[in-house]
């Protein structure tokens, strides 16, 4: 029953977060699998991908509708991170579990410092809504495949779902934020898919928590949907940047 407990809360936190703050909930499913359930750290990467892999399949659904999905460019950004995250995933099964705690919690603090300045950087300022049907074109040639092919291989290294990595490329290269958003959410399906197979085909897949956690997941990502509405999306941002920091600190000092 303990187990049972544990499983609804991995699932509803950050399920939960992930949607109200606006980001992808790894950060703190990853070490909560690790402190609560007792996974190593190659497992929690491969339930993580696995079930970021499913849950972002209705956004993305959203996000086709409202046209903010580029096609030419989903389409090298998803080969080149593919690659990216086959190289990252193959080389975190080598890298000692240790070593691997340390360069996820390095990264999440990392991250942590780069959400609370863009979120104070950008306080109040309200992009406006494009779609793809106002752009004639965007960047869909070798600098997105290079950006994601590094972006790929930090995803698969850190056990991400990728968001936090995609987005800044496809901004860096003009993408409008409500495309970047919706291409980038895209993108992390087939690609957390395919680093989740290779974690799984070395033997580190644990399916029942994936059930578990996927389903609780997908419920409280609902309800984090509906709370955003009422707040401000550069407190939210704040906010998790220094939740990210916080949480990726206890995993590199060896708390978690």
């Amino acid at each position: 029953m303990l187990e049972l407990l544990w499983v609804f809360l991995i699932g509803a936190i950050p399920g939960f977060l992930a949607t109200w703050l606006g980001i992808g909930g790894c950060f703190l499913r990853i070490p909560m699998m690790m402190g609560l359930l007792g996974l190593p750290i190659k497992s929690a990467y491969a339930v993580n991908m696995m079930v970021i892999s499913l849950t972002t399949i209705p956004g993305v659904v959203a996000h086709y509708r409202m046209r903010h999905v580029y096609g030419p460019g989903l389409l090298v950004a998803a080969v080149g991170a593919a690659i990216g995250v086959i190289f990252g995933t193959q080389v975190a099964v080598f890298v000692p579990g240790a070593t691997l705690k340390k360069i996820f919690g390095l990264a999440c603090v990392g991250v942590g410092i780069y959400m609370l300045y863009m979120a104070l950087k950008k306080r109040g300022k309200v992009p406006p809504r494009v779609t793809v049907d106002q752009v004639a074109s965007l960047e869909h040639g070798p600098r997105l495949f290079v950006l994601m092919v590094l972006a790929g291989f930090a995803t698969g290294i850190c056990g991400f779902g990728g968001g936090i990595y995609y987005m800044p490329a496809l901004s860096t290269l003009g993408y409008p934020m409500h495309i970047a958003i919706g291409t980038s959410s895209s993108e992390m399906v087939p690609v957390a898919l395919i680093g989740a197979v290779n974690l799984t085909l070395h033997g580190y897949q644990r399916w029942l928590y994936v059930a578990g956690i996927g389903g609780v997941t997908l419920v409280f990502s609902y309800l984090g949907a509906r709370t955003t509405a009422g707040m401000k999306a550069w407190v939210l941002r704040a906010i998790f940047g220094v939740l990210i920091g916080f949480v990726g600190a206890c995993v590199a000092a060896g708390l978690i």
